[in-house]
């Protein structure tokens, strides 16, 4: 199908790209990868679809309209809830954000929009559908498992940024109902130089308490402890350390565990 634009509720366009394994679909359709930030995660993920071979699974990228880098207001947008306190200024520089948080928008597209449109258009087994986030997009697909766990059965953060906004996300699964999210399959996946090189590099934390590791920038520890507290709450929580790998340099290797993980997740569904 190549690519299209689709246009949300509000009027914004959104580039999507589509890869169709080829041959025949297995009788109940392929497994199929949302794959978020398509600017920095498409290359990596045909990368892993070569080494690993592109059957049975269909990925669909949504990414922006823009073409060039991305723009971190359009990221912040989409990914993001609207920020309870004061955050970081956009990686890489000083400056404001022009686009408050409004996550929940783009998850009504993905849900209202792109669902429907490759659901219907695609073989896709729609009971075996996979939501792959990486940073500010993985913090957004842990934000979907909270919001809408029966929308997708995988869900896939690849270093996703719990830090942000002094970590909501953790006070806010703490007053979430988990109950309905008990048949998802999570991964979590982390580069081990994250825990203290990049944009989130953070103060010092002194002791071994999980609280207070959540509440600061470390990512290691955060996603470490996130996944913890998901398997606590009974549910299916994988976390993968990727050695020697920073915030940038382990996105290939993300990838390849989401589509492995997509892959092992199709296998436990007889055909």
């Amino acid at each position: 199908m190549g690519s299209e634009i689709l246009t949300s509720a509000k009027q914004r366009n959104y580039t999507i790209r589509v890869h169709l394994p080829p041959g025949d679909p297995p009788p109940r359709g392929h497994a199929l990868v949302w794959l978020l930030d398509t600017p920095t995660t498409w290359a990596p993920m045909q990368q892993a679809l070569n080494e690993q071979g592109d059957g049975g699974v269909v990925v669909i990228g949504i990414g922006w309209e823009e073409q060039g880098s991305v723009d971190p207001d359009l990221r912040r947008r989409d990914f993001t809830l609207p920020a309870r306190h004061a955050v970081p200024p956009p990686g890489g520089g000083a400056g404001d954000w022009r686009e408050d948080g409004d996550a929940d928008a783009f998850l009504a597209f993905l849900i209202d929009v792109a669902q429907p449109r490759y659901l219907d258009a695609l073989p896709i087994d729609a009971a075996r559908q996979v939501l792959v986030g990486h940073s500010l997009s993985g913090l957004f697909v842990l934000h979907a498992l909270m919001t809408c766990p029966d929308r997708f059965h995988g869900f896939v953060a690849a270093s996703p940024s719990i830090w942000w906004d002094k970590a909501r996300i953790v006070d806010d699964i703490a007053n979430t109902d988990l109950s309905t999210a008990r048949d998802a399959r999570v991964l979590i996946t982390v580069g081990s130089d994250e825990q203290v090189a990049g944009p989130e590099k953070p103060p010092r934390i002194d002791g071994e308490d999980e609280a207070a590791m959540l509440g600061e920038q470390h990512m290691v520890d955060n996603a470490s402890a996130f996944a913890g507290a998901l398997r606590k709450r009974g549910l299916d929580c994988r976390f993968e350390l990727v050695e020697g790998e920073d915030h940038k340099s382990v996105i290939p290797a993300a990838m390849a565990h989401a589509l492995r993980f997509t892959r092992d997740d199709a296998r436990s569904f007889p055909e």
